[in-house]
């Protein structure tokens, strides 16, 4: 069984730890034994998003928020004699306020899934980040930091494989993958 907990810092705090855990890490001991780390990736049609108002407009002074999942950063540590792998990464999502934005906050839905090597889902699990806007900002980034608990029951990392991506109505699912060629 897998977990995730979830907590939110600020932009800042999570960029200071971001570049403290690099130095951190180019000083590293003896990596010869240690397998390595499961990949992490953003789902290319999940990674932006456009919120409306209520109703059936669908146009620019309809957008309430563009929102989008920017980036990642990881480390992962092995415990019970590498039984068992904790995967720690920090989620960088962006929100952008548009003309219909009437609230302070933008909520953003995303999942956090753990796959196997044939994209078979093991978990997924749902969150909404709470994007925080002051005044009159129009763009706000957040960081989520992650910890995914993954026994591995005798398997390699490389047979897993963490996808986040935005949740996304079916209508603009359907239109992404269009504009993809899907």
């Amino acid at each position: 069984m897998t977990s995730l907990r979830l907590s939110r810092f600020p932009f800042f705090t999570v960029l200071a730890v971001v570049l403290l855990a690099g130095i951190l890490s180019a000083c590293g001991g003896n990596k010869r034994n240690t397998p390595p780390c499961p990949r992490v990736g953003i789902l290319g049609d999940a990674q932006k998003a456009t919120q409306y108002r209520d109703g059936p407009g669908r146009d620019l002074t309809d957008v309430t928020f563009q929102t989008e999942l920017l980036d990642y950063n990881g480390t992962c540590k092995f415990q019970d004699k590498q039984a068992t792998v904790v995967i720690s990464f920090i989620l960088q999502i962006g929100a952008a306020r548009g003309p219909a934005a009437s609230g302070t906050e933008a909520l953003v839905p995303y999942f956090v899934a753990l796959v196997d090597t044939q994209q078979n889902v093991i978990s997924r699990e749902r969150f909404v980040a709470r994007i925080p806007f002051k005044d009159a900002q129009r763009r706000v980034v957040v960081g989520d930091e992650f910890e995914q608990v993954l026994p591995l029951n005798g398997r390699r990392t490389t047979e897993f494989e963490i996808l986040v991506g935005l949740e996304l109505p079916a209508d603009q699912l359907d239109k992404v993958r269009q504009q993809r060629g899907f």
